[in-house]
This record gives structure tokens, sequence and C-alpha cells, in this order.
């Protein structure tokens, strides 16, 4: 795993991973796509949740990836994707 924080957004972090990158929640550049930018603040990730809560976000979304690799099924909430992503 590489988190990198950008220099001109650092309290927006990206997120890349070793492994399968067929995901309906990848970034093009393969970052993950961990929760929805307009959504409120309890529901996404923000810089004063600390490391910790950002490793457990990305462990959360790995394993939902693997259940959707099994089921087919994303087991989580969704919303549609912009240009950017690989599928909705």
């Amino acid at each position: 795993m590489r988190i990198d924080f950008p220099i001109t957004s650092p309290r927006h972090p990206r997120v890349f991973v070793d492994g399968p990158a067929d995901s309906p929640h990848r970034y093009d550049d393969g970052s993950l796509c961990m929760w929805y930018p307009r959504d409120p603040l309890e529901r996404r990730w923000v810089f004063d949740d600390g490391l910790m809560a950002l490793l457990g976000q990305v462990a959360a979304h790995l394993v939902k990836e693997h259940l959707w690799r099994i089921t087919g099924h994303w087991p989580g909430d969704e919303v549609p994707h912009a240009d950017g992503v690989k599928a909705a």
C-alpha cells in the first residue's frame, strides 16, 4: 500500500495498493475511490480523523473489493461516478 499526501492538497490523500486492479471503485490512475467527496464529514475520512482511521477505511474498501470479485455485487453504498473512475 502507498498513501500519497500531495503537496497541493495534503488533506486529500490518494491510496494505491498492490493486487488485482479490477474494481468499480478505482480511479484511472489506480487509486482507490473510497468515499464520495460531497458526502457529509461523518461518511468520509478527513485529515483530523488521523492515519489509523484512514487505514481502517482502506482495509474496509479492500474487503468490499474482494467480496465484489466473488459475488459481483458491491457490498455497500455507491454513488454515480464521474469520468476518471473505471465503472459505476
